[in-house]
């Protein structure tokens, strides 16, 4: 009989545990039959504007309306878009995302979330052409353990080709384990850094990139040498990239330099990356530098100067020196820029978000550098994919010491903000 009580008991005492535990988590629908959302303006690299209660009849189990995502673009790139239901925002704690997707061509897709934590990591899937699949990806998994409020879900295809017309289906969006209000203690909301924030699946040296933040078309430097004069040099050197023995100079002596403005540490970038872009011997050679250096300025101040990606160059060239004492003659010498810089000049509040995102390295070598930022007292490697965020000691011009490493080669250098 104590032996019967006691497991009663136990029964009980589980019975309302999991009922506690219902009445905590519940799975929240955000998309079904055509609820209403939207895509953020800014964080939209979609080609065209998307339906959000497209009819192209049931296909292998996704039932109308669903919402649609379509487009093409000239240039091989990423296609990401950020979206608002009217269920969110809802405070989840384990549990899975459910998205149902389909895409008219074989390609990735990745799926994050974005709150008061910021954005997430991504989860990558892969999607064959025409066919209707169901993912459910552990909350955990993208945001770690904790509660957290989430506010927007993330959408991206990746490595879309060009000139591909492509379609994207998505529905019965859901959470599994929503929180009921109150059931998670309320967090003063701080204005996110990284909001927009999703990095690239990409290979440094691919020179061909779709706007990461603009649709706007940047147009490539002129070069400075006629077809002749180029195949004049490579008969005369292996390098892809001749410069004068005073651009040399200058780019060597910008990143030694151990005091600057910050407006000539952000230009100085651009700059050194310009002397290398137009004394190319073919076209092609790097990453364009401006749209590169005008791109990371379009997130940084929609960001209102509070986050922004770090520029890098990574490039093997050669100098023009001569060979005689009436230069008659000339020779080149090999050597190689490995620089980082700052999209902007300013930056708001003590603390400021840096990311480091494949995307922003210009360069001709096959490796990534390792870079390392010396904020809050320490050395702090920055992982690509990853960020980092640097509290400054006060207002006015701030020095941020990095390194750079990659191949034998390490770099010190000094980047400039001035903090408002």
């Amino acid at each position: 009989m104590k032996h019967w009580m006691s497991r009663c008991a136990a029964l009980i005492g589980t019975v309302l545990s999991l009922s506690s535990f219902a009445q905590e988590c519940q799975e929240i629908s955000l998309y079904k039959n055509g609820e209403s959302g939207k895509v953020e303006d800014t964080a939209n690299s979609f080609p065209e504007k998307p339906e959000w209660i497209a009819n192209w009849g049931e296909m292998d189990g996704m039932i109308p309306p669903y919402i649609r995502f379509s487009g093409m673009k000239d240039r091989a790139g990423d296609w990401t878009g950020l979206l608002s239901f009217d269920a969110l925002p809802q405070k989840a704690k384990g549990g899975n995302l459910k998205i149902k997707v389909r895409s008219s061509q074989k390609t990735k897709v990745g799926f994050w979330l974005q709150g008061s934590f910021g954005t997430s990591t991504v989860a990558y899937k892969s999607l064959e052409a025409n066919k209707t699949t169901a993912f459910e990806i552990p909350v955990a998994n993208l945001v770690g353990n904790n509660g957290v409020q989430i506010q927007k879900i993330g959408v991206g295809l990746f490595g879309v080709s060009a000139y591909q017309y492509t379609n994207l289906f998505i529905d019965d969006v859901s959470l599994t384990c929503a929180e009921k209000a109150g059931t998670l203690p309320d967090v003063a909301e701080e204005k996110p850094t990284s909001q927009n924030y999703v990095y690239s699946e990409f290979d440094s040296r691919n020179t061909s990139r779709a706007g990461k933040f603009s649709k706007g078309e940047f147009p490539t430097t002129s070069a400075a040498y006629t077809s002749e004069v180029r195949l004049r040099i490579a008969d005369s050197t292996s390098a892809s990239i001749v410069i004068s023995e005073s651009e040399h100079e200058q780019i060597s002596s910008f990143v030694n330099e151990t005091s600057m403005t910050p407006l000539r540490s952000s230009k100085g970038w651009y700059r050194n990356m310009y002397f290398l872009d137009r004394n190319r011997l073919k076209e092609n050679e790097i990453a364009n530098p401006k749209a590169l250096y005008y791109e990371a300025g379009i997130f940084t101040a929609e960001e209102d100067n509070r986050a922004m990606p770090v520029l890098i160059g990574n490039v093997d060239y050669a100098y023009r020196v001569c060979a005689d004492t009436n230069c008659i003659t000339t020779t080149f010498l090999n050597s190689r820029l490995l620089q980082a810089g700052l999209p902007s000049t300013v930056a708001h509040g003590s603390k400021l978000r840096l990311y480091y995102d494949p995307y922003f390295v210009s360069t001709n070598r096959s490796s990534l550098p390792t870079l390392e930022v010396f904020a809050n007292g320490t050395w702090n490697t920055v992982a690509p994919k990853s960020e980092l965020e640097v509290e400054f000691s006060g207002a006015g011009v701030q020095r941020l010491p990095v390194k750079l490493s990659e191949g034998g080669l390490v770099v010190e250098q000094n980047l400039y903000v001035e903090v408002k």
